[in-house]
C-alpha cells in the first residue's frame, strides 16, 4: 500500500485538456472562494468536501454573509458532516472578516513562518505587516500561516492580485520575463503536486516536484498522457501504463 498523501486520487487528464480537475482551478478569479474551499478540503476528501463547499456558497455568497455572527448556527450545521465544524468555521470566519476589513493587496504583505520552507521568515513575527518587497511575507499572511492554503493561493491568485497576468496560467503576462507563480512553487500536497506536475508537462517538461529540477518530456509519456495510459507507482512517480 503506498504512503499516505502520494498519490492523487484524480486521474491524469490528456496535456489539451483546459484543465486538470481541481476545485482551485475553477475558484482562481475569487481568492475568498478559494481559501473557503481549501479549508473544507484539509483533512477531508473532495468528493465530501466540495458538495458542501458549493451548499454553503449558494446559502451564503458573499464574505459580509459568512461575517454575520447572526449566520453562525446555520453555517455550523452545514458544515458538520466534514467533522472540525467549530474549528473550520472559525476559519472562515477570519477570512470572511479579513476579506470584508483588510482585503489582500499588491501593496502589502504579512509575515509567514517557516513557509516556503521551515525556517524561512525567522526573523519575522507572524501577520506583521510589511510593505510590498518583503521576501519573508505574504500578501495573504494576516489570514494564514498554512502552508496548503499559501500554495494553493500562490498557484492560482497570486498573478492576478499583483497584476501581473490575467489568470493563474500566465495568460495576458506583462512584463517581460515573465514566469507564472506557480512555476515557483513547491507543494506538499499530492493533488497540487500532481497539478503542477502536469502543467509543467503541457510546457514541455517533467518536472521533480520535490527538488523542482526538470528535463526534457519524453515523446514516449507525452503520448501516454494524452492516450490515458499513465498512472503512478507506491511512491508517486508517474508510470507508462501498458
Amino acid at each position: 500500500k503506498p504512503p499516505p498523501g502520494v498519490i492523487s486520487s484524480l486521474p491524469i487528464p490528456p496535456l489539451t485538456s483546459p484543465r486538470f480537475g481541481l476545485i482551485q482551478e475553477e475558484l482562481a478569479h475569487s481568492p475568498f472562494h478559494l481559501l473557503v474551499a481549501v479549508t473544507f478540503l484539509i483533512k477531508t476528501a473532495g468528493k465530501t468536501a466540495i458538495p458542501v463547499f458549493w451548499d454553503l456558497i449558494k446559502r451564503f455568497p458573499t464574505p459580509e454573509d459568512l461575517a454575520k455572527e447572526d449566520n453562525k448556527k446555520e453555517i455550523i450545521e452545514l458544515i458538520k458532516p466534514l467533522g472540525l465544524s467549530e474549528h473550520r468555521y472559525a476559519i472562515i470566519q477570519k477570512y470572511a472578516r479579513g476579506f470584508v476589513e483588510n482585503p489582500p493587496t499588491r501593496e502589502k504583505r504579512y509575515g509567514v513562518k517557516n513557509y516556503p520552507l521551515m525556517g524561512d521568515g525567522k526573523d519575522v513575527t507572524a501577520g506583521e505587516v510589511f510593505g510590498a518587497e518583503e521576501l519573508d511575507a505574504w500578501e495573504i499572511g494576516h489570514l494564514t500561516q498554512g502552508a496548503y492554503t499559501l500554495d494553493s493561493w500562490r498557484i492560482f491568485c497570486r498573478d492576478v492580485l499583483l497584476g501581473k497576468a490575467e489568470d493563474w496560467t500566465g495568460k495576458g503576462a506583462r512584463g517581460e520575463g515573465f514566469q507564472p507563480e506557480w512555476m515557483r512553487v513547491l507543494p506538499k500536497d499530492k493533488e497540487l503536486r500532481a497539478c503542477l506536475r502536469w502543467m509543467w508537462m503541457r510546457e514541455g517538461w517533467e518536472w521533480d516536484p520535490v527538488t523542482g529540477d526538470r528535463e526534457p518530456l519524453r515523446e514516449e509519456l507525452r503520448k501516454a498522457v494524452d492516450d490515458s495510459r499513465v498512472g503512478y507507482d507506491d511512491n508517486g512517480s508517474l508510470v507508462i501504463l501498458s
